[in-house]
């Protein structure tokens, strides 16, 4: 069983990441990211009244197209799927696998966070899995028993490890606003209908692209600085 994600990095072209699910294993866990992927909906980032308060969250369909990658931990993980509040406190489970509850019990801990590019779900403690999934970045053995592995990258790891490179904001992994990554698309299979996109010419276009908006952020960084100097004096 395969689903996939068109992620794009600082606004650069989309590229193709794609997911080996393991139903076998976890089929609810499964069936709960399927249902996500395949939800026709597209979710939008909220206004920052909105985003600090619960209203107009049960309006919201349940979808990963749109969502970002909220948090990101070079060597760690990349964390997203939160497609109420686009910060990591929002989001729940598709409520066509889940009956409409937010949140599911924890399957099992079969699959274990050996290395890169495992997909799990992140979740807040015992048995509250909802919609938010990390990829591994590297092996986290740590997690193994606390949180439900179900799947793996098959293809676009070399992506996955671009988005780990991204420029974030303090300690919480952050990407910055001119370096967010987004699922612009996603889907049940391979996404192989737009494999062009993804080719080795668009690869390196794409790098090339977010090298650019990697410059322009920390200019713009190094600018605010300077002004904030001049204040100072």
């Amino acid at each position: 069983m395969f689903c996939h994600f068109r992620i794009s990095i600082a606004g650069s072209p989309p590229q193709t990441v794609v997911f080996q699910l393991q139903p076998d294993k976890c089929p609810k866990t499964c069936d709960n990211f399927i249902a996500l992927c395949q939800s026709s909906a597209t979710a939008k980032r909220p206004s920052s009244s909105a985003a600090s308060s619960n209203h107009g969250v049960n309006d919201v369909q349940p979808t990963y197209r749109g969502t970002d990658f909220h948090r990101i931990l070079p060597g760690f993980m990349a964390q997203g799927g939160d497609f109420t509040k686009f910060d990591g406190t929002g989001g729940y489970a598709a409520p066509t696998t889940n009956q409409g509850q937010a949140t599911f019990s924890d399957e099992n801990f079969t699959i274990s966070h050996d290395r890169e590019g495992i997909l799990s779900m992140a979740n807040k403690g015992k048995n509250t899995n909802g919609s938010q999934f990390f990829i591994t970045l590297g092996k986290t053995l740590h997690l193994d028993g606390k949180h439900v592995a179900f799947g793996h990258v098959v293809r676009g790891m070399e992506v996955v490890r671009e988005v780990a490179k991204v420029e974030t904001e303090g300690d919480n992994g952050r990407p910055v606003m001119m370096q967010r990554v987004t699922i612009v698309d996603c889907g049940l299979g391979t996404g192989e209908s737009n494999s062009s996109d993804s080719s080795s010419g668009s690869s390196s276009s794409s790098s090339s692209s977010l090298n650019d908006r990697r410059k322009r952020s920390r200019k713009s960084k190094h600018r605010r600085r300077d002004d904030d100097d001049d204040d100072d004096d």
